[in-house]
């Protein structure tokens, strides 16, 4: 008994500080591993990358803020907004291609937009433009940004490229 909870208690300590390198690295765990090692603080975390959900990210930030700086994750997991904002627009991808797959990889900025008011999320168009921009640069959309005409052109191979298990912008 006390063996088996010493083990929980140090796959505990491990996982507290490996599942947030591994969801940088693009690789989501499971919930029974979450619920065994009592690790409920990265639940909507995870659901925020798998869902698109900036505002669900934020908030399970907000609400665990203290317990991520004494772990020292909380920037770490703060980094992946980047992640949170490719599976927005990958989204929006997927519902424009089912509307009009010939127009599909062209994303207007204005529709980013108001997929972010949707989410109670209130930004310029200018710092929508520079996170499409920076998404574009850091390999996790593949395409260019159509400045004159305010629209995402995305790649008509693999858009939304995988991490594959390296850093975000590597």
């Amino acid at each position: 008994m006390i063996i088996t909870l010493a083990r929980s208690h140090f796959g505990r300590m491990i996982l507290k500080y490996l599942i947030p390198v591994k969801l940088s690295l693009g690789i989501l765990p499971q919930d029974w591993l979450l619920e065994k090692y009592n690790l409920v603080e990265y639940r909507n975390v995870v659901l925020a990358l798998k869902s698109g959900d900036l505002r669900l990210l934020r908030a399970a930030l907000d609400e665990h803020e203290d317990r991520f700086l004494r772990s020292g994750v909380y920037l770490v997991l703060e980094k992946l907004e980047l992640q949170v904002y490719q599976r927005l627009l990958k989204k929006i991808y997927i519902i424009q291609k089912q509307k009009d797959p010939s127009k599909a990889h062209q994303i207007k900025l204005e529709v980013i937009i108001k997929a972010l008011k949707w989410l109670e999320i209130d930004m310029d168009s200018d710092e929508v433009e520079c996170i499409v921009v920076i998404l574009i640069h850091k390999n996790l959309v593949k395409g260019y940004f159509a400045h004159k005409s305010k629209v995402v052109v995305l790649s008509k191979q693999d858009p939304f490229p995988k991490l594959n298990g390296k850093p975000v912008g590597s």
